[in-house]
């Protein structure tokens, strides 16, 4: 900045350097102020009055060709007619910068101060104006895609910096398709007779796409070749089309940074470097060959491992997280081996992210798990060694002030509350807000949720706010299909609304029509009756059904179920169920001379239903985390009336752990989730049944009663295994009174609406329950997708069934929530 006094008053500059932002400097803005007070003003009363503020008589611009003044005047901030401190200048003249509208700016202030006719004066330089930009040469890439998402655009004005950006996203994008090495010149070109616009050039020479066809390594005698090769992320192309063996320049450079010596560290080998790397490139194909020299070190082992610091855990526990007992890794330091066990640095920070969570988990939010990793002095004749620890930082206990839920419109904030784990005056818990989001999020209610807000207060503890967008939820279904089983036309049409009047209440319509079927129910739930902890359902149903396996004759059903949930007093997740249900089943012979099935008279039946369960899932249909284990027992007949006179007993449970995440950002729930999980079912039924053969227990397929992948709907019996055509067998034999089974599976969740698994099922049935033998199960194996429609969840399965008479694959098809 620069000041010169001249005859007619006071003339002050206050200039940028071109393409750097204005001075600022406290010097700069004493000098400034001491030439706008008088002279008898700038010694004593200069520190008290340098803040004063100024009336401005005017403002004016020069130097702006594209612009309006008022345009210009308006971005800085300052009108006529009013009062400013050299503060309220500088932070105009920094707006002004901020807009990228100008390349070069200086204010300067004209006139007498006392004589009440000052003018601030806006010199400015504006910048180029793109009126197009062009991007010659580019094929492997779409520009759009780049240019589009930052300011190198028609109508913005000209950026050296966000012009260098693009080119940088361009080389990134195509080194990521193979192509490392693309040549790419900027170029303008004034448009006539517009003064201040541009057009800009960027012409690109893509250059030859380059393949790696091999990487060989020097120096290596640890791990071969092959090992090495396998931590990389860039591969040599392969046989099949995952591995084009494409040149990323970028993904090299980490292998080299990070891959390789971290592939090295778990392996104790703390001095590993890549001492050098050659790209030989084959100009007339674009092959590559990628040559490696490493120098591997020597092997570190673990000497010692100490925690300090801490009080709220042992160091017992702590060291637990680094060597469990079960896997013998620290197995010879308490012992009399003299080999000490191998370092494995990838293992032991991973050990160091479990502790920090675990003292988050229990509100130590402001703690802090410092690793340390000393390399002993080598001694001669001895391996080398290394001695790890943790320096813990408790800091105070943290805990949850205020929930706080902002944006429900429409849902009651009580349904929300009722998914979220925490409360105030609880212990901060991280693992338990990660819980509530994803419980929130599994409602169906709101768009994708971004991460809740952590605020501490001025005493440690922490307000939670989850912030959520409402999305429509009530959709109405329909569909038809010509041909199908038994031909005609068949369909369905219904409206289902999973939370009616934004209370978390569901109702549903459904009916389903075509020549085999007509069905129609009507359904309402409520998770809290009259707000309490009291939850009810209620069913209406009028269906007639005609099943694929059993051609010979169809059911009628009619009537009513009602079920009520009680919350059990200090176990949050477990609720006592009771209810009552009153049908009426007609089943009628149509065709055939089997009539063990379809041959009964109607019956009216009358049963009293309890049951307990206790559920931690994250999500109804694609949980990653948690379990849920639930016990019923239905009362048919006897005292209760109707017809027949049973008991069935069925239990379940299913538990599922995370394995890995894949992808997304930092919102939990996002990214691809791996999880492993187990299911098993087991049920009996004792008394007579005779009249309701559909309660007892099929299995086989996945449609109609207990699920077995691999093998034909009902074709596994207390016989054995029985073709679904098969006539050397009643279809009232293909009925058990107890049955076992277990699913295993290896889940990859695609969000909230896609999963794809690895399944194996095991299962059985018997003719009572004391035959139960789960060492005499039908195996099957498969691969599974499933996905959540408009229509409902479906799903499609192939899985190959091990035990069958003829081993083979078989293909199956799911609908509905209970798939």
């Amino acid at each position: 900045m620069t000041v010169e006094n001249v005859s007619v008053g006071t003339r002050i500059v206050f200039q940028s350097i071109r393409s750097n932002p204005p001075c600022c400097t406290p010097a700069c803005v004493v000098l400034l102020l001491a030439t706008l007070l008088p002279a008898t003003q700038v010694g004593a009363q200069q520190a008290s009055a340098s803040f004063d503020p100024v009336v401005i008589d005017s403002v004016d611009v020069e130097g702006n060709i594209r612009q309006a003044d008022l345009t210009i005047i308006a971005m800085g901030g300052l009108n006529r007619g009013s009062a400013y401190t050299i503060l309220d200048i500088q932070r105009g003249f920094k707006a002004m910068w901020a807009t990228g509208q100008f390349q070069d700016i200086r204010v300067r202030v004209e006139g007498d101060v006392g004589s009440g006719t000052v003018t601030l004066v806006w010199e400015v330089d504006e910048q180029d104006l793109l009126q197009n930009v062009v991007v010659t040469g580019l094929t492997s890439v779409d520009s759009n895609d780049i240019t589009d998402t930052t300011r190198v655009n028609a109508g913005f004005p000209y950026s050296p910096a966000a012009v260098g950006n693009v080119m940088a996203l361009i080389r990134s994008a195509l080194s990521e398709k193979g192509i490392p090495f693309a040549n790419i010149v900027e170029r303008i070109e004034r448009v006539p007779d517009r003064g201040k616009e541009i057009i800009l050039y960027l012409d690109i020479e893509e250059g030859t796409q380059v393949t790696v066809a091999d990487v060989t390594f020097s120096g290596n005698s640890v791990f071969t070749d092959a090992e090495l090769r396998g931590a990389m992320s860039v591969q040599p192309e392969g046989f099949w089309w995952w591995r084009s063996g494409l040149y990323d320049r970028d993904k090299y450079d980490e292998d080299l940074v990070s891959g390789l010596p971290s592939f090295y560290a778990n392996g104790g080998y703390l001095d590993f470097a890549v001492v050098g790397d050659s790209l030989i490139i084959d100009p007339a194909t674009g092959k590559t060959r990628l040559e490696i020299a490493v120098d591997e070190g020597g092997q570190y082992r673990l000497r010692e491992f100490t925690v300090a610091g801490n009080n709220e855990f042992s160091t017992e526990q702590l060291q637990r997280i680094f060597r469990p007992e079960q896997s013998g890794l620290f197995g010879g330091l308490d012992s009399d081996e003299v080999e000490f066990p191998v370092f494995d640095n990838g293992r032991f920070q991973e050990a160091t992210q479990e502790a920090g969570l675990l003292y988050q988990n229990e509100g130590y939010l402001y703690s802090n798990v410092v690793p340390f990793v000393r390399q002993n002095e080598a001694v001669d004749g001895e391996g080398l060694t290394v001695d790890i620890g943790w320096a813990i930082e408790e800091g105070p206990q943290a805990y949850i002030n205020r929930v706080n839920i902002v944006g429900n419109e429409y849902t009651y904030s009580r349904v929300i509350r009722d998914k979220i784990f925490i409360l105030p005056g609880d212990v901060y818990s991280q693992e338990r807000i990660i819980q509530s989001f994803q419980s929130i999020s599994s409602l169906g209610y709101f768009e994708p949720m971004e991460p809740p807000d952590i605020n501490p207060n001025q005493v440690g503890d922490v307000d939670v706010t989850f912030t959520v967008t409402e999305r429509p939820t009530g959709a109405i279904n329909f569909g038809t299909s010509v041909g199908g089983y038994g031909g005609g036309l068949s369909g369905f049409i219904g409206y289902d609304q999973p939370n009616l009047f934004g209370q978390g209440k569901s109702g549903s319509v459904r009916w389903d029509f075509g020549q085999y079927q007509n069905n129609q129910v009507l359904s309402y739930s409520d998770p809290a009756v009259f707000e309490s902890l009291v939850s009810a359902r209620i069913n209406l149903f009028n269906s007639r059904d005609q099943f694929q396996t059993f051609r010979s004759g169809r059911r009628r059903r009619t009537g009513f179920d009602v079920r009520l949930g009680f919350l059990i007093p200090g176990a949050r997740f477990t609720r006592f169920f009771a209810g009552y249900g009153l049908s009426k089943t007609t089943l009628t012979q149509q065709s055939g001379t089997d009539f063990s099935l379809f041959g009964m008279p109607a019956a009216t039946q009358s049963t009293v239903s309890v049951g307990i369960t206790r559920t931690t899932l994250n999500h109804p249909l694609f949980p990653t985390i948690g379990s849920r284990q639930s016990a019923n027992v239905d009362l048919t007949g006897g005292p209760l009336g109707g017809d027949g006179k049973f008991v069935k007993y069925t239990v379940d449970g299913s538990w599922w752990l995370p394995i890995g995440v894949a992808g997304g950002s930092d919102t939990p729930g996002t990214g691809t989730t791996f999880a492993i999980g187990m299911t098993m079912r087991m049920g009996a039924l004792q008394g007579n049944s005779r009249s309701f053969p559909f309660d007892g227990f099929w299995m086989g397929g996945v449609q109609f009663g207990q699920q077995l992948r691999g093998y034909s709907e009902t074709t596994v019996t207390p016989l054995g295994y029985f073709d679904e055509d098969a006539r050397t067998i009643n279809d009232i034999a293909r009925v058990g009174h107890a049955f076992y089974s277990m699913t295993t599976e290896v889940a990859m969740r695609l969000g909230a609406q896609a999963s794809a698994s690895l399944f194996m099922d095991a299962g059985n049935v018997w003719e009572n329950a004391a035959d139960i033998d789960p060492s005499q199960l039908y195996r099957g194996a498969g691969i599974g997708v499933q996905l959540v429609t408009p229509f409902g969840p479906i799903g499609l399965d192939i899985a190959y069934g091990f035990d069958k008479p003829d081993p083979g694959w078989q293909l199956h098809f799911r609908l509905g929530p209970g798939m």
